[in-house]
């Protein structure tokens, strides 16, 4: 079950309510014309001209209020309902000019960027000088950095619009995590990390391996960042057969996060601390989008920690049915 923005079932949760209070105020303003006209009917069988004129007169006075003050709050319901609708139509429209614009600011972003890649791949790989090649290497690494960002606002946007289909197929995990550890080797390298796996070379898993591939590669990136800013040395991705579930957790000895806060880790756009004091580059996507994919696959992801400086583990747990 995909977990979907709790404000909009807010929204129209709200709109069912006012839509109950309109058929809750019609049936009032019936049912109490009804009850007058029966107490009316009843009294005036006492033959009395007085008393069934002065009833008349009350039961008309009491119809004349309930037929105002219902239609008052009939009215105001009704305003109530078109209001909302016509908000959640604009919030809808809203939210998918956004997508749009993600999508085509991140499409006209990954061109240039890779462009700049390349060029400073050639630098690196033919200058001689030695602060060329250190201004190509940082070059590089930030390069990565925007088209990780990139690849990421592209990623939500399929996920939230529905176009990422999940299609599971047997997956060897050693050979999954062995692609996507060589993929963050050299940055590592330079930063003096460790990236160690164990994982047995005979697990399988029944995975679509696109969607495999992005929640490992956010989880490596996101413990190497935590290294990198709590001055970690040691990632390890291991992977194990447990409880008829198969585990695979990701784990650092890097920034760590206060263990209360464990629950909001995939919260999309969170990111721990303060954003002015803040060591760690990102967007806060990354993890949300390992949930989202989570969700689509069938498995459940949480996370872990002792406590600031502490390091981390974020696992993935997939059931037996695999992938759905």
């Amino acid at each position: 079950m995909i977990k979907r923005d709790p404000s909009r079932f807010l929204q129209l949760g709200f709109l069912a309510l006012l839509f109950l209070c309109v058929l809750q105020a019609a049936w009032w303003i019936s049912d109490n014309i009804r009850l007058t006209r029966d107490i009316e009917e009843v009294q005036a069988l006492a033959g009395d001209s007085e008393i069934e004129a002065e009833l008349a007169e009350l039961s008309e006075g009491r119809v004349n209020r309930y037929l105002w003050e219902g239609a008052f709050f009939l009215v105001v319901l009704i305003g109530g309902m078109a209001v909302l609708t016509r908000t959640l139509r604009h919030d809808t429209e809203l939210r998918r000019r956004q997508q749009n614009f993600l999508a085509a600011v991140s499409h006209e972003f990954k061109s240039p960027l890779a462009s700049m890649q390349l060029a400073a791949e050639t630098l690196v790989l033919r200058s001689g000088d030695a602060d060329s090649i250190r201004l190509g290497q940082r070059i590089l690494e930030d390069c990565e950095r925007l088209l990780r960002m990139v690849d990421n606002l592209l990623d939500t946007t399929r996920i939230e619009e529905g176009r990422h289909p999940i299609r599971a197929e047997h997956t060897v995990l050693a050979t999954a995590v062995a692609a996507i550890v060589d993929s963050f080797g050299e940055r590592a390298a330079r930063h003096e990390i460790r990236i160690e796996q164990r994982v047995p070379t005979d697990l399988a898993l029944p995975v679509d391996r696109e969607a495999l591939a992005t929640m490992l590669r956010n989880l490596v990136d996101n413990a190497l960042k935590a290294c990198i800013a709590g001055s970690g040395h040691r990632i390890e991705v291991a992977a194990e057969r447990v409880d008829r579930r198969t585990r695979i957790t990701v784990s650092d000895d890097g920034l760590g996060f206060p263990p209360e806060e464990s629950h909001l880790m995939f919260e999309k756009f969170h990111r721990l601390g303060d954003e002015q004091t803040r060591r760690t580059p990102g967007t806060g996507l990354g993890l949300y989008i390992v949930r989202r994919l989570a969700d689509l696959s069938g498995a459940d992801v949480t996370a872990a920690s002792a406590g600031p400086g502490q390091g981390a583990t974020l696992t993935l747990s997939f059931r037996d049915e695999g992938a759905r």
